[in-house]
């Protein structure tokens, strides 16, 4: 009866702990990052594993998105390379500083869910440089897809804690996480006046989607 009891302890005891600390894959699930001061969707960056789905806000204007098309015309002008994003570490929520990604929302584990959650961590994306080619259009939008990968570092606290350690019962995931996809860059074509003495053509962003793939 004693082994009985020690080995049910200890099945309860590791799954506890997987739910907690562990390593998951990121199976499916997308960000559609617009990268405007004040233009994201809310709950625009969603992530399912095996594990869980976890819901919130990445982009606008304090994210590595903001204004990598939208300035500077001549380094999104026909012939030249730009990056996304411009760097490539997203700190979550709880940091310090500039908190405004992946701060709040959903997560769903174990077949509960829980409303207005908190997420600490990071995320490190991988950055991916498109060339600009020459073309003769001069209006109309150019989609461009790369593959990218992603990989960080997530904490889920069903308390808001930011100042101290999340209560170890309150800790619904705790561990890393990793994904692929494929990423699209839609931009849009204008038409720059009065900087030269003729019309400039340049890309200006539209959107960013990152797309999660098994």
């Amino acid at each position: 009866m004693k082994n009985f009891l020690l080995l049910i302890f200890i099945l309860f005891s590791s799954l506890s702990v997987f739910s907690q600390t562990t390593s998951v894959d990121i199976t499916s699930g997308r960000f559609l990052i617009k990268g405007y001061a004040n233009g994201e969707e809310a709950n625009n960056a969603t992530l399912q594993t095996d594990n869980f789905t976890a819901t919130s806000f990445l982009g606008g204007q304090y994210s590595p998105w903001f204004d990598i098309c939208i300035t500077d015309v001549f380094r999104c002008s026909f012939g030249q390379t730009f990056t996304v994003p411009k760097y490539s570490r997203v700190s979550l929520g709880g940091c310090v500083g500039d908190c405004y990604q992946f701060v709040a929302g959903t997560f769903t584990i174990n077949g509960t869910t829980y409303q207005n959650v908190f997420y600490r961590g990071y995320f490190d994306f991988s950055r991916e440089s498109f060339f600009i080619p020459k073309m003769t259009r001069r209006k109309g939008t150019v989609v461009f897809k790369k593959p990218f990968t992603l990989s960080g570092q997530l904490q889920v606290c069903a308390v808001k804690d930011f100042d101290a350690n999340c209560p170890a019962d309150k800790i619904l995931f705790n561990g890393t996480v990793k994904g692929k996809g494929t990423l699209t860059a839609t931009m849009q074509i204008k038409q720059a006046v009065g900087i030269r003495s003729y019309p400039v053509p340049y890309l200006f962003q539209q959107s960013f989607e990152y797309r999660f793939e098994p």
